[in-house]
């Protein structure tokens, strides 16, 4: 299960500069001062579009606040706290030992952790669940559904009673599971092939909810085709259900817009308004396609396009030549009074990435009402990020820096304010972890772990857990065996892993 990366690409992780440091990431910061006005925002309904412009704050740190190598929970302690220890470890697969992909994490009033994650290849998914005082793989308890070809996207949310539903977007078909029982065994769940595209669809990001009454929704949206080449007729799809959701036609499919909405995250407020942060696919003035992220808003009857509307917040980032390619990021996270924040990963004029941090209060539908700043413009900015608000609405950024898994946090009454703190946690490093001495490819002789796509969720006292995707890419530049081919640079295991923080930031 080897993919390609190029031998430069292989030697980048062996470089001595492959570190997460606290000063590299809050001097890009500080540098963020010089991309004012970068971001430009664009009120969008679905069915008409209009520009509006968007300003950038710099975000500013002090000395004091540069957190320096201080681990994910620091030494601050937080009262209520669960006795999970710092842990870092691998999810399990129970009895057969599979490569898997990227977890996605949630957190239940008891301070239990459940986690989705794919197998790497070949179909399959698992759901994984871990006690509030999870300290190790040990403790936790697997349960693996089977799919019809490789699942691309697992998607979990938490029911009031914290039942698990999952969604799995498979290569022809959805997936949805609800669990009624024992959830940590195949008899406590009922999974079902709801819908059956042909590989013309997908779910992509955390486009998976409950409404306030648990009732599932999801966003479907045309597969977006490599490079353009064969793509579909665009558009995107509401998705939902009122009752007996196992059964395939009990769900509806209304399509809400002729653009493709990538990559959502779908978040219900305690009021039943949904709020969708995306990367939208539109048009420009001059014909030409753009990626942006955008925010949208629906207060009523969902299935219908005229229902949304919203800000466009500037040209999303992607790059497909990277030992993981970066795709266009965007996550969303709603405060306790149901308004937004939006973390985006933005492109500037010139091209470079920018991960941004977007607030609004009230009238968000338009892009005046926001407030923005660059957490980060370091080009070394690798695949993936997540948001999540602590008990007190403050900002958690789970995001890969050089192939390691950091957080970065804020602590004001606005993270967008021109003197807003931001500080930095290490999660942890890939050159933390025990090398792999195992290679499975000829004349390859170094090994090293890239993580990425990190998952953030938080207990009731802000204590972070972690998930993200372990990679082991091996490479080499001689030949010592030179009566074999020359090591061809790539990934040789993937597993879903699993960072325990034992205290709030």
């Amino acid at each position: 299960m080897r993919s390609r990366v190029s031998a430069k690409t292989a030697g980048f992780a062996r470089d001595p500069a492959w570190h997460m440091g606290c000063d590299a990431v809050l001097h890009a910061a500080r540098e963020a001062a010089h991309f004012i006005g970068g971001l430009v925002a664009r009120s969008i309904r679905l069915t008409s579009l209009a520009l509006l412009g968007l300003a950038l704050a710099a975000c500013t740190t002090t000395e004091a606040g540069t957190g320096g190598d201080k681990p994910a929970g620091g030494d601050k302690p937080a009262g209520g706290d669960s006795a999970a220890p710092a842990a870092h470890f691998f999810l399990p697969t129970g009895e057969q030992v599979d490569n898997t992909s990227a977890p996605t994490i949630e957190i239940d009033a008891e301070g239990g952790i459940h986690s989705v994650y794919p197998a790497y290849a070949g179909g399959g998914a698992y759901y994984a669940y871990c006690p509030a005082d999870c300290a190790g793989k040990e403790a936790v308890k697997v349960v693996r559904f089977e799919t019809d070809g490789t699942v691309h996207n697992a998607m979990l949310a938490l029911g009031a009673n914290g039942k698990p539903h999952v969604l799995f977007s498979a290569y022809a078909n959805v997936y949805y599971g609800s669990c009624a029982g024992d959830c940590t065994t195949p008899e406590g769940w009922k999974t079902t092939s709801i819908v059956s595209h042909g590989s013309d669809k997908e779910v992509s990001g955390e486009a998976f909810a409950l409404d306030p009454e648990g009732r599932p929704r999801f966003l479907m949206h045309t597969y977006v085709a490599y490079l353009g080449i064969g793509q579909k007729p665009p558009q995107t799809e509401w998705v939902a259900c009122d009752a007996d959701c196992n059964a395939a036609g009990s769900w509806k499919a209304s399509v809400i817009a002729t653009e493709i909405f990538e990559r959502s995250t779908l978040r219900f407020d305690a009021k039943g308004n949904a709020h969708v942060a995306a990367i939208a696919h539109l048009t420009g003035d001059d014909g030409s396609a753009r990626l942006m992220g955008a925010y949208q808003l629906c207060t009523g009857a969902c299935d219908k396009s005229e229902s949304w509307s919203g800000p466009a917040f500037g040209d999303a980032f992607e790059r497909e030549i990277e030992a993981v390619s970066i795709k266009p990021q965007i996550s969303l996270a709603l405060t306790k009074a149901g308004t937004p924040r939006v973390l985006f990963l933005a492109k500037d004029d010139a091209g470079a990435k920018k991960m941004a941090y977007l607030e609004c209060d009230d009238g968000c539908v338009s892009g005046d009402s926001w407030g923005a700043v660059v957490i980060s413009g370091e080009e070394s900015l690798s695949s993936g990020f997540d948001l999540a608000l602590d008990q007190n609405d403050h900002p958690r950024v789970a995001f890969a820096l050089s192939y390691n898994i950091g957080i970065a946090y804020c602590n004001e009454p606005s993270c967008v304010a021109e003197n807003a703190n931001w500080d930095l946690s290490v999660v942890e490093r890939g050159s933390d972890m025990p090398p792999d001495t195992i290679f499975l490819e000829p004349n390859c002789t170094v090994g090293a772990w890239f993580l990425h796509d990190p998952s953030i969720a938080l207990t009731a006292t802000g204590q972070p857990r972690v998930g993200y995707q372990a990679r082991d890419i091996s490479g080499g530049w001689k030949n010592p065996d030179p009566t074999k081919p020359g090591c061809t640079a790539g990934t040789d295991m993937s597993w879903a892993r699993l960072a325990i923080a034992p205290s709030a930031l």
